[in-house]
């Protein structure tokens, strides 16, 4: 095929038609069965789609076939055409490797086509998106080989290339070493580079010395000062500002106040703008998000008049951080039904994290589809991978979160710390430390989170010699600062395994104040061990303890009415009332084709409720038969045992149990999230069920996982 092979005009209209990445297959296709693909006009065309789709999903299927071909023909082609290919490949996703391919292809044909202008900023767009100083740096030395250095385009090219890399010191030497051909956009991204940096006043020290300030100038260093919390400045120079302000100024401003909780003056504002963009809205609707107004972000989100992506994941993220997981999800299907917004790696993250703590797989799933229908990838910073094995590992489907893991082709902290704390509280204490150990030979460095994960899978297990061992080198050996979680994690794990004193000696000890978790700890071994002197010991810290904390004094009351201290019980209780604290209500959920149900203990709302309720009276009479004893001794109120029994009937796991085993296949496994640990009866009464039933039962309670399953349960009656 030469350029002077005739070519037939309907494909030529065809070429000149096409102008979206879904035409991209189809065109090619068309073009292989004619034998045309190889004419300059139809590679040219090929090419310019390319450089305008280069994310489309079609793209890195015809991406090498492309270059290859485009190759074949480079001495005849032109600056212009390598330029497009260039850019094509930087801007891809799939292949920006392929724009170095090309570029050494244009220095090895030469003759009239030789990099230009235009030629390195589409090559450092490249080496950006391969995260490669390295690669910077040699297009850098061609730049300077060919006499480019006093351009200032390439310059600026140059400057933000070095300070996207943090390299600020490499810009710093580009800055200075140009000085006869800067402009307001080199002072403008050497002044952004030390504010991404951090270095505030760097940036304020440059900003002083520009000759001439424009409104980006502006908006940077105000950006800068109000990122860093310093919002009296940033309110000062805003209010100098002697240029118009821009929209960008002024989302900065609304960004700092309401990243800072001052949301009034966030507000104040925001209704103050003279033209708000879907940033400043986004602005406002993050900060109440950020600071658990949900009621007010929902306020302003639905008056949005228009909605990106990151204002339905700030919707999504705000109730994920509140707990609200079923309001969190609501959220993401009105995303689907009334938006034609995509979702992105950082909503995914969010809803996975709702799936997760609702234990609602089938959700899960279909997210985890929708993730690989859109080709999201799990190996990158959004660390979308590490949620979905979380995901999994949660809801209890440990096999699915392992073969996950294997899969990924770039495994970092996050993903070997979901591996580690998914077994852990899963019940596969040693597969959890030999997981750790593969990490310590060929993974990243282990941080706090990962010695959460190992002292969790000891505290399960049992393994009180390995806990102590992991405990006492965290920092010696691994290099890892001890933070208030780990000590929580070694008190419950010394606590639980009856070594109270041991326990209560770290609690004295620490460097630190305890915490709520900490006392709640050791609180809760005294429970167990029926150890009231220690209890006793720890009661002044219990009572210093914010009134919102309200879980050591239910605890430490419960503590006292099981040893029949019931004036002390009361106590507790009539301090909590005081402060206008009630106690967490128990609550179980339960997922069931798609959809997740939710139970409080004493009341079932669902129109089933009375076939709950007989379910649940005639399995108790037909356990009994079978030496099922209630334990009513977790009845921690002055009640005769008949009431006690009834009482214990009506606990929310029972209730969701009961639910799921009346409508479940005998082929499902039923999942139940409580947000309270499991008490001693329910544990029995399930563990009996699950002789009768042929279903997989799994709870998950505040501390762990429980697999049931003909009699036995994982935990080994150790929890």
């Amino acid at each position: 095929m030469t350029p002077t092979t005739p070519f037939p005009r309907h494909l030529e209209t065809l070429l000149r038609s096409c102008c979206a990445g879904h035409h991209l297959r189809p065109l090619f296709a068309r073009l292989i069965v004619a034998g045309l693909v190889r004419h300059p006009l139809a590679l040219r065309r090929l090419v310019e789609l390319l450089a305008l789709a280069a994310n489309h999903p079609a793209a890195p299927l015809l991406a090498r076939p492309l270059s290859h071909l485009y190759f074949r023909l480079a001495p005849a082609s032109t600056t212009f055409l390598y330029n497009l290919l260039i850019r094509a490949f930087s801007r891809s996703r799939h292949h920006p490797t392929e724009s170095l391919v090309a570029f050494s292809s244009l220095l090895r044909h030469g003759g009239r086509s030789l990099p230009d202008r235009f030629t390195f900023p589409f090559l450092v767009k490249a080496s950006s998106n391969l995260n490669s100083p390295f690669e910077g740096q040699q297009i850098h030395s061609q730049v300077l080989k060919r006499g480019f250095q006093s351009d200032v385009y390439v310059v600026n090219t140059f400057l933000s290339m070095y300070s996207s890399f943090g390299d600020l010191a490499s810009a710093q030497k580009l800055f200075d070493s140009s000085s006869e051909v800067l402009d307001v956009v080199s002072w403008n991204t050497i002044i952004d580079g030390y504010v991404k940096s951090g270095a505030v006043e760097v940036a304020r020290r440059h900003f002083d010395e520009m000759p001439v300030r424009n409104e980006v100038s502006w908006s940077a260093i105000i950006s800068g000062y109000a990122g860093k919390g310093e919002l009296d400045m940033a309110q000062s120079l805003f209010d100098r500002m002697p240029v118009g302000r821009n929209i960008v100024t002024w989302n900065s401003m609304i960004s700092g106040f309401a990243r800072h909780g001052l949301l009034p003056l966030a507000r104040k504002l925001f209704d103050e703008m003279p033209v708000r963009n879907v940033v400043s809205w986004n602005s406002m609707v993050s900060g109440y998000a950020m600071n658990g107004e949900m009621d007010l972000a929902m306020e302003l989100f639905d008056l949005m008049p228009e909605r990106d992506v990151v204002s339905w994941s700030c919707m999504i993220s705000g109730y994920a951080q509140i707990n609200w997981y079923m309001e969190a999800l609501q959220i993401f299907k009105r995303m689907q039904l009334e938006s034609s917004v995509k979702p992105n790696e950082v909503t995914m993250v969010s809803v996975l994290s709702a799936c997760a703590h609702l234990a609602a797989l089938d959700q899960g799933k279909w997210v985890h589809a929708y993730i690989d229908k859109n080709h999201m990838t799990l190996d990158d910073d959004y660390n979308l991978g590490a949620a979905l094995i979380d995901m999994y590992a949660k809801c209890g489907s440990m096999e699915t979160a392992v073969e996950l893991f294997h899969a990924l082709a770039r495994k970092n902290v996050s993903s070997w710390n979901a591996l580690i704390t998914g077994l852990a509280i899963n019940g596969a204490a040693h597969e959890s430390l030999e997981a750790f150990e593969r990490m310590q030979r060929s993974g990243p460095k282990s941080n706090g989170i990962t010695f959460l994960g190992v002292l969790t899978a000891c505290t399960h297990g049992g393994l009180v010699d390995e806990g102590r061992w992991y405990f006492e080198n965290m920092s010696k050996v691994y290099g890892v600062q001890l933070e208030m979680k780990h000590y929580g994690c070694i008190v419950d794990l010394l606590g639980r395994a009856g070594f109270l004193e041991e326990a209560e000696g770290i609690v004295r000890s620490m460097p630190m104040k305890p915490d709520v978790m900490v006392l709640g700890a050791l609180l809760g071994a005294c429970r167990i061990h029926r150890d009231i002197r220690i209890a006793d010991r720890i009661r002044c810290q219990v009572l210093n303890l914010k009134p919102q904390q309200s879980g050591c004094h239910v605890l430490l009351s419960n503590i006292y009415a099981a040893a029949g201290r019931w004036d002390d019980a009361l106590e507790m209780r009539s301090l909590l009332k005081q402060s206008g604290i009630r106690k967490e209500p128990g609550s179980s959920s339960v997922e069931l084709d798609g959809v997740v149900y939710e139970f409080v203990a004493g009341d079932c709302p669902n129109p089933e409720a009375s076939t709950v309720y007989s379910w649940l009276d005639e399995m108790g009479r037909k356990l009994r038969s079978l030496g099922y004893l209630p334990v009513t001794e977790d009845v921690l109120l002055d009640l005769d045992e008949e009431d006690k029994e009834t009482c214990l009937s009506r606990h929310s796991e029972k209730l969701a149990l009961a639910f799921a085993l009346l409508r479940a296949t005998p082929q499902s496994t039923i999942r139940i999230v409580k947000n309270l640990r499991i008490c001693g009866d329910c544990h029995l009464f399930i563990r009996h069920v699950s002789k009768l039933y042929p279903q997989q039962i799994l709870v998950r309670d505040r501390i762990r996982f429980h697999h049931f399953k003909g009699g036995f349960c994982s935990c080994k009656d150790y929890w």
